[in-house]
């Protein structure tokens, strides 16, 4: 096998709690280490996250825009490496990550840009988090997104979190690289943009990556309405949905309000409505079921909170969004990398 040199770009803020865990994973890897650089992008961190990687030999390098999509153009454009590999922060790479990303883009056809495999929990996070990540491996979590779903067969997708996944740095040069307006999402447009050039992505379920899950059932609910908020926002970027379930949580939202109100305005209970809500709690309980089982805890029952709060939230910012003037303009202002 041969070992090409790849630039690992990790963009970060407020990371002193997990980076040591990142960075010790990266320099751990299975991999010469003179073929590859390890290029921390750190946005302004108010805590001790800077002192911690300057303990590290690896680059730091200052993101004043803060954002993730700053820091990323930024790491490609310092990238060495024709090879770009992308973590966050709060991952633990696998010593095997990029031993098996860089074979598999070697054995890959001309048109695959991107490898990347699947996004797991760490059995050590707290109940919330780690309900939250198997719900979102679910079907009714992840809108039977193959990566989110974290498939055990290789195959292609449309689309590869920038938490792990590697591209050919042309790829990201030839579109502009990731739109800095974007707060979340970048990942997403990118790849859009890069696939609407004729491009693969292929997924690889041997190249894992463990990512802390955290927050709670507050900041969840905020993330999904601006994770929401922000695919509306790559729609009227681009004229077309990026993700095709994106606009469903808020199809279902308008659709049962509307059901709802015509059911109190002619003093008639809804059967469809009522029908359409019961399906929706079984595939909901079933869901919880099958978090239960992989959790091995009644905790994952959770999920049946969790999952229509991730719809609602999700929806509702999608609706918010679409219904006000553009955050983005559809022409792109991306960094010069």
């Amino acid at each position: 096998m041969e070992y090409p040199f790849v630039s690992i770009v990790v963009g970060i803020r407020n990371e002193e709690k997990f980076i040591e865990e990142c960075i010790e994973s990266l320099l751990n890897l299975d991999y010469p280490r003179d073929s590859y650089e390890i290029i921390i992008v750190d946005g302004m961190s108010t805590d001790k996250t800077r002192d911690i990687v300057r303990r590290y030999p690896v680059k730091l390098l200052l993101n004043e825009r803060k954002n993730v999509a700053a820091a990323r153009n930024l790491g490609v454009k310092n990238a060495k490496g024709e090879l770009v590999a992308f973590t966050d922060g709060d991952c633990k790479v696998d010593p095997q990550w990029l031993k098996t990303l860089v074979h598999e883009m070697q054995e890959a056809p001309d048109d695959v840009v991107c490898v990347g495999g699947p996004n797991l929990i760490f059995d050590t996070d707290p109940v919330f988090g780690r309900v939250v990540g198997y719900a979102q491996e679910s079907f009714l979590g992840s809108g039977g997104s193959a990566q989110s779903k974290n498939s055990t067969k290789k195959h292609y997708v449309s689309s590869l979190p920038n938490c792990n996944a590697m591209y050919k740095k042309s790829a990201i040069q030839e579109v502009g690289g990731f739109d800095e307006r974007f707060v979340v999402g970048q990942d997403g447009d990118l790849n859009y943009r890069i696939n609407k050039k004729g491009y693969r992505f292929l997924y690889i379920p041997e190249a894992r990556v463990l990512h802390h899950r955290r927050g709670t059932l507050k900041s969840f609910s905020i993330r999904m309405f601006k994770y929401g908020m922000w695919m509306a926002e790559l729609f009227k970027k681009h004229g077309e949905f990026v993700r095709w379930y994106a606009f469903l949580p808020s199809i279902a939202i308008l659709f049962a309000v509307t059901l709802f109100i015509a059911s109190i305005k002619y003093y008639t209970p809804s059967l469809i409505l009522f029908t359409l809500m019961a399906i929706y709690f079984i595939l909901v309980l079933i869901t919880s079921m099958q978090v239960t089982y992989k959790m091995k805890s009644k905790y994952g029952l959770f999920a049946l909170l969790i999952i229509p709060v991730q719809h609602i939230a999700y929806g509702l910012g999608f609706l918010y969004s679409f219904t006000n003037p553009p955050l983005v303009s559809k022409t792109c202002s991306c960094s010069d990398i």
